[in-house]
């Protein structure tokens, strides 16, 4: 039990930790922060800090892990859907949710700009990227099989355009004022239905 306890300690405070980055990362930036107003922000002490991560990019590292375990939860959702277009569409509410975020589009530009300098942190957002296409790919051939998917549709050119949507309500979110979420996640299923569904 003991252990347990530990571990989930261990774990809450990680979480503790790349949440408080994420929110000085946006603020700020990430060159602009330093490891001391991460410790402030998360109310933990320098030395508590290191004892979980070394560096500012070994907490970038772990928000990319974060964000395959995100998309792990997407592909096993679509993967379970008897139709992946209305699995889609389920998952968009809490999709928009997030990329509409005005912080989280701050920090999804941040890390952006760092990984276009740093080889081995833009690898890991990249197999992240590839990881959802190749799923949401696989996902959509097999609605074309069933007959819940248009069968003419080109699914890899419906992947890339499906996710570049995801880009761009990202990247509006940060700087454009934006219209009701409810509006948009309305807005955002009627394309996928009109988009995927058979003719």
């Amino acid at each position: 039990m003991a252990r347990t306890r530990d571990q989930n300690l261990h774990k809450r405070r990680k979480t503790q930790i790349i949440r408080a980055a994420a929110s000085c990362f946006a603020k700020k930036g990430i060159h602009q922060t330093n490891m001391q107003e991460i410790c402030e922000a998360a109310n933990i002490s320098a030395g508590a800090l290191y004892r979980y991560f070394a560096s500012k990019d070994a907490i970038i590292l772990a928000m990319a892990e974060s964000e395959k375990n995100a998309n792990e939860h997407l592909i096993t959702h679509l993967d379970n859907s008897v139709d992946v277009v209305e699995g889609l569409c389920q998952a968009l509410p809490s999709i928009v949710a997030i990329l509409s975020n005005r912080e989280y589009g701050r920090l999804a530009i941040e890390i952006s700009a760092e990984a276009s300098r740093n080889s081995a942190m833009a690898k890991l957002f990249q197999s992240n990227d590839a990881q959802l296409q190749t799923a949401m790919i696989r996902a959509l051939k097999a609605g074309q099989k069933q007959g819940t998917v248009n069968k003419d549709l080109n699914v890899k050119g419906a992947v890339y355009v499906i996710l570049a949507m995801f880009d761009g309500i990202t990247l509006r979110s940060t700087s454009l004022a934006s219209p009701p979420k409810r509006k948009t996640v309305k807005s955002f299923i009627q394309f996928v239905r009109l988009f995927l569904s058979p003719v």
